[in-house]
């Protein structure tokens, strides 16, 4: 999820009532920050309080090549584990940890349900579930994969037989794992994932419990594919939507480096960009617009769901609520449509506090990260910051932002002014070893500035009081030649310590 939220400053048109409300009762930080701006080693980081240029995971080959294989992460604890051996009751459902890299020790009290993105559109016999086995929605190139795959939920798939391949074709969706995913309208359906996700997280909230806890609550949307129920594409009529506003060369004063996708993800959001602008001009990149909306508003439902159990609950007064996402999304911006890049879009999150002792309806500007988010827990539920004593020693990396959350001005504030995320580079790494630091794209986030740092030493710098969009790389001005310096040493001296 990306900026589109109320109280963000992303696009106007998104609708997150209940995402506002929790706004409204508590502080945003406008300047929340991931550490690494893609969904497994994201969440490895936030989890662990380690950041990727000390445990090495960046994010190249992570979906086959878990967390717990790199030597640091794998010894290193997680804030679930940390709290609950001081007295917690810790409960989760849906993706917390990236998808089929779970840890179930660290539920202590109860697990709800494990990710399914569905449901799939499927030919009726392409092998495998989830990602292995999705297929082009009838309404969409015959050549997409899932990652391309937009619908409302009552647009059945009815893909036809293929003599080719000999698949026999299939009419309707499919969960994640095989079964036929039942839709006879929108009264009569099986829930899709979120949805029991909500449902789950509301039964905790219902119950007493005994020991302070802890609940983990991962709603999958708008994580591709952008399938939501009907009523919520409704909320956004075709011939409304804005596109995402772009400045025509925008790209033409970038870094070379990334531009010729020496990511790890190989510039996949360029070529996405370009799937939907070649296949149908601006009105296909209006469905795109149109399924994210959707999906957020659905996402948004769902937490005002669990939101309402807990203001229903005997918890309500004593629990505090964090919400925010692992990585933020480009809407089309740079001629991108994805994560994983160095700029704003895919880095700036939701980074919500509400509850006891947060200043209600403030908006903190202080620079922070997901880094922050373990100690700042162990600040708030008084437990020592010191999970990995007696394993590998390491200390939190992150700062607990208890003072910004108080006074969200920053007057109480004597943390960084900075936050830094890292990309991936596609340089090749066998299953367990940790990349080398030197070898990624850094990006550094001031409360006035981004700069970015490539591989290969190109640079760009963008001033936010002038230029919130990143349209005008600074960095070849001679004047900003002092500021790139103290910044790019801000990051050598991450990289080296």
């Amino acid at each position: 999820m990306n900026d589109a939220v109320g109280g963000m400053g992303g696009h106007p048109q998104a609708r997150t009532p209940n995402i506002d409300k929790l706004m409204s009762r508590g502080t945003r930080f406008t300047n929340g920050q991931v550490n690494v701006p893609i969904c497994g080693p994201s969440r490895a980081s936030c989890l662990s309080g380690i950041a990727p240029w000390t445990s090495g995971y960046f994010g190249y080959n992570f979906c086959r090549d878990p967390w717990w294989n790199n030597p640091i992460l794998g010894e290193s604890r997680t804030f679930m584990e940390h709290l609950g051996t001081n007295g917690y009751e810790v409960y989760g459902t849906g993706k917390i940890f990236h998808n089929h890299q779970e840890n179930m020790e660290v539920w202590t009290h109860g697990h709800g349900h494990e990710v399914d993105w569905g449901p799939w559109s499927w030919d009726g016999q392409k092998p495998g579930t989830s990602w292995g086995s999705c297929v082009s929605h009838h309404s969409l190139p015959p050549h997409w994969d899932a990652e391309l795959l937009i619908a409302s939920l009552d647009d059945l798939p009815n893909i036809p037989p293929d003599p080719e391949t000999g698949a026999p074709g299939y009419k309707g969706w499919r969960h994640g794992d095989g079964r036929p995913f039942k839709y006879n309208g929108p009264d009569d359906r099986d829930l899709m994932n979120d949805e029991l996700n909500a449902q789950w997280a509301a039964e905790v909230l219902a119950q007493s419990h005994a020991d302070p806890f802890l609940l983990c609550v991962g709603i999958g949307r708008p994580h591709a594919p952008l399938v939501a129920p009907k009523e919520y594409f409704d909320m956004f009529p075709l011939e409304d939507i804005q596109l995402a506003e772009c400045l025509p060369g925008d790209l033409d004063d970038c870094a070379q480096y990334f531009r010729d996708g020496r990511n790890f993800t190989g510039g996949w959001g360029f070529r996405k960009y370009r799937c939907y602008l070649d296949s149908g001009g601006e009105a296909m990149l209006k469905r795109w617009v149109q399924a994210y909306f959707a999906c957020i508003t659905y996402a948004d439902a769902q937490i005002g769901k669990v939101l309402d159990a807990l203001a229903a609950s005997e918890h309500a007064d004593d629990t505090v609520v964090f919400f925010t996402s692992d990585n933020g999304y480009h809407m089309g911006e740079k001629e991108y449509l994805f994560k994983d890049s160095p700029w704003e879009e895919s880095n700036r999150v939701p980074y919500v506090w509400a509850g006891p002792g947060v200043a209600e309806g403030q908006e903190c500007r202080v620079p922070v990260s997901l880094l922050d988010v373990f100690p700042t827990l162990c600040d708030l539920a008084d437990v020592e910051p010191n999970p990995n004593e007696g394993s590998n020693g390491l200390p939190l990396e992150g700062n607990s932002i208890v003072p910004l959350l108080t006074s969200p001005d920053g007057s109480d504030w004597t943390g960084p002014r900075h936050a830094l995320s890292a990309v991936a580079s596609d340089t090749p790494l066998d299953a367990g070893t940790p990349g080398d630091p030197e070898d990624q794209f850094y990006s550094l986030r001031t409360e006035t500035h981004r700069f970015i740092l490539c591989p290969n030493g190109e640079t760009e710098l963008y001033d936010h009081r002038s230029d919130p969009m990143e349209w005008h790389n600074l960095a070849g001005k001679p004047e900003h030649d002092g500021l790139k310096d103290e910044l790019t040493a801000i990051i050598r001296e991450a990289i080296r310590t």
